[in-house]
């Protein structure tokens, strides 16, 4: 009896550091939303989180020995989040008819929390298993570097999905890229021995800056600060890293120039003047300002007047989701900033959605993981600047849970 007892055990530690793995080469790498969009697989993103979640039944048996660990910050941060969002939709349906927005607004919340409950299950109680994840979370970052040099070099390789000339690999959106390659930096850098933690940071610095992401490669300079001045990189070799960062990225933009003629590849549509002016800063802010940062400077004042106008209550969940900024763009945008989003929708109460999400991810702060927790929850801080999508997508959110289980205090340890 012992020894079936024992081997059960063994098959589950198994299949769940399996779940864990799949579960970040999965979503964390956006191949779901992507196998989709392409027509690869036959499979909506939403086939694949109630995948995942049938596949977590078999933790289920042993959830009265799991839910110790859980992390109960994130599990009341996620109560309080749908709670919140389902008191906003009833109320303002009440008064007005509820529109698409706001239903879509509800599903797409709704899916976030479930998502969450199933990757909290997945990547808790054994220390192996998040080490696991970890693992895949450097495979991951390593893969979308790798992609983006590809799709820099063949801009057509990824189905055409792509349409600004930007790589951003299985990601599609390359702001999207760029988050996600610090995040696999943040992630999985303290599994690594010391003397590879330099090169694999510049690494994922190609990978940011080939995305052309402003914001992307702002927010990899200042994780970057962070971890040298609390001494999780090493400085010792940091000129000659730098130095090779720098002759890389010119190399690969010199190679990408010759090999392809830029007028050709803009009279193709595969690269355009989005492009063509983050390449020229140089030339003068003037040359700098692109329809997207008016178009985002536009819609964030529109947020901005919908908090003034109901401050207290706000517009209701969705309220920022068909926001017309003119001739700026040719679509509907939302805000490109976490805060306002909550402040539009939610009045005054919004502004703390974010930063609660953020604090319960971290506590209760485990201190063997300090220095990536410092720079995880600056990075999220500014990130919200630049994205209304952090609690949408589920790259964001694998990182999370997984986050927040690693930062329980008490761990089982068995191998």
């Amino acid at each position: 009896m012992i020894s079936v007892s024992t081997k059960r055990v063994d098959w589950l530690l198994h299949y769940q550091c399996g779940l864990a793995v799949l579960s970040v080469l999965i979503f964390f790498t956006n191949l779901d939303v992507y196998w989709d969009s392409a027509g690869i697989l036959p499979l909506a993103p939403l086939h694949w989180i109630f995948l995942f979640g049938a596949a977590t039944l078999p933790l289920t048996l042993s959830f009265s020995s799991r839910k110790s660990f859980l992390p109960r910050g994130l599990l009341f941060w996620c109560a309080g989040y749908f709670l919140i969002s389902l008191i906003w939709f009833w109320f303002f349906s009440s008064l007005l008819k509820a529109s698409p927005e706001a239903f879509q607004e509800l599903r797409d919340r709704t899916l976030s929390v479930i998502f969450i409950l199933v990757a909290l299950l997945i990547y808790s109680k054994h220390n192996v298993v998040q080490v696991w994840a970890r693992s895949a979370f450097i495979a991951a970052g390593l893969m979308g570097t790798v992609n983006n040099i590809y799709e820099f070099l063949n801009p057509l390789v990824f189905s055409g999905l792509n349409e600004t000339g930007r790589p951003a690999g299985f990601y599609v959106n390359s702001n999207n890229c760029g988050c996600a390659l610090i995040e696999a930096l943040l992630v999985g850098i303290g599994l690594l021995r010391p003397i590879y933690r330099l090169p694999y940071a510049c690494a994922i610095g190609v990978g940011v800056f080939l995305t052309f992401s402003r914001a992307a490669l702002l927010a990899w300079l200042v994780v970057m600060a962070i971890l040298l001045l609390m001494g999780i990189v090493p400085h010792r070799h940091l000129v000659w890293w730098f130095i090779g960062l720098v002759v890389s990225i010119t190399a690969l933009v010199t190679i990408g120039g010759n090999f392809f003629d830029i007028a050709q590849l803009e009279d193709a549509g595969l690269i355009n003047n989005n492009v063509l002016e983050r390449l020229s800063q140089t030339e003068g802010a003037s040359q700098a300002t692109d329809d997207s940062t008016l178009a985002r400077i536009a819609v964030a004042k529109l947020a901005w007047k919908m908090f003034i106008n109901h401050p207290l209550i706000g517009n209701g969940i969705g309220s920022t989701l068909a926001l017309d900024v003119g001739g700026l763009v040719d679509h509907h945008i939302s805000t490109h900033n976490q805060y306002l989003y909550f402040l539009a929708d939610h009045g005054v109460l919004g502004i703390l959605i974010y930063p609660l999400l953020i604090y319960s991810m971290l506590y209760p702060f485990n201190n063997k993981h300090r220095s990536v927790n410092v720079a995880l929850a600056v990075f999220c801080l500014i990130w919200g600047f630049f994205s209304h999508t952090v609690i949408l997508l589920r790259l964001h959110l694998t990182v999370f849970a997984l986050i927040a289980t690693l930062n329980q205090k008490t761990q089982s340890l068995k191998i």
